[in-house]
């Protein structure tokens, strides 16, 4: 089960902001029912960068207590790590992971940095075994990972002096997405490329448009779904992922007009 819910107070959903990286899974949603229309190829992060050129001053995220991020902020933050990202040797054909971050907006900014450098996320969950978590890293070697929690992650990369434009990369909608790792046994990847997750997006946009003046909260859904929004001038709402309190309440307080929800966030519904 799967949905977008507009204008809606889901006032029983206590507690479902859970990590964002808890479970990435990815890409394991149900799909949409296909239609019988040709999407031209293209990647993921072409829309979205399309998107903050159109309406630089408009907000692309909206976090917990009203403040807002731009997009020609978002982009700006976005386009200085990923060159930094790539000084590193992030590209095309290579993985950088993704930790759990404190602070949600710099987990969509570290996102939205490594597909920008041509490179494919890794998400990686801080509660997994060491084990396992050893075998995922030594499996898709990374060139770095970001985030807090993991073993050799970087809460951050130095960025002074990095331009805020859009970095050049050699991308195609054949290349690497993201590279996911189901929960529990032996460790088995799951890669998705540019080209399936735009036509996943342009499906979901078909189907539930968004638009400027939207705002969109994500619950339970994996990374690359946040690029849905941002392609299409909305903003994303992001919870403090520690957050206890009802949805509904954080709906009434942030102005959210659609709820993007996996059945796994709906436990307690």
């Amino acid at each position: 089960m799967e949905a977008v819910v507009r204008d809606a107070v889901p006032g029983g959903l206590r507690g479902a902001v859970a990590e964002l990286l808890r479970e990435e899974a990815p890409i394991g949603v149900p799909p949409l029912p296909r239609r019988p229309v040709a999407y031209p190829a293209t990647t993921v992060v072409g829309p979205v960068e399309a998107q903050a050129a159109r309406t630089p001053d408009a907000p692309a995220l909206v976090l917990a207590g009203g403040e807002t991020v731009t997009y020609r902020e978002l982009n700006a933050s976005a386009n200085r790590l990923a060159r930094a990202l790539a000084a590193r040797g992030a590209r095309p054909g290579t993985v950088v992971g993704l930790a759990a971050a404190s602070r949600p907006a710099d987990l969509v900014t570290a996102l939205l940095a490594v597909v920008k450098s041509g490179a494919a996320y890794l998400p990686l969950d801080p509660a997994d075994a060491p084990g396992r978590r050893e075998r995922v890293l030594a499996e898709s070697a990374p060139v770095c990972v970001l985030g807090e929690g993991v073993p050799g992650a970087l809460a951050g990369l130095e960025t002074d002096g990095e331009l805020p434009t859009d970095p050049p990369r050699a991308l195609t909608p054949h290349h690497l997405l993201c590279v996911g790792y189901g929960p529990g046994g032996r460790p088995t990847a799951v890669r998705l490329t540019h080209g399936e997750a735009d036509r996943r997006v342009r499906e979901l946009q078909e189907a539930h448009p968004l638009g400027p003046g939207d705002r969109v909260l994500h619950l339970g859904l994996p990374l690359w779904e946040f690029l849905w929004p941002l392609r299409t001038g909305a903003a994303v709402v992001l919870a403090d992922p520690r957050w206890e309190g009802e949805v509904g309440t954080l709906v009434r307080e942030l102005g959210v007009t659609a709820v993007r929800v996996a059945s796994s966030a709906l436990a307690d519904g």
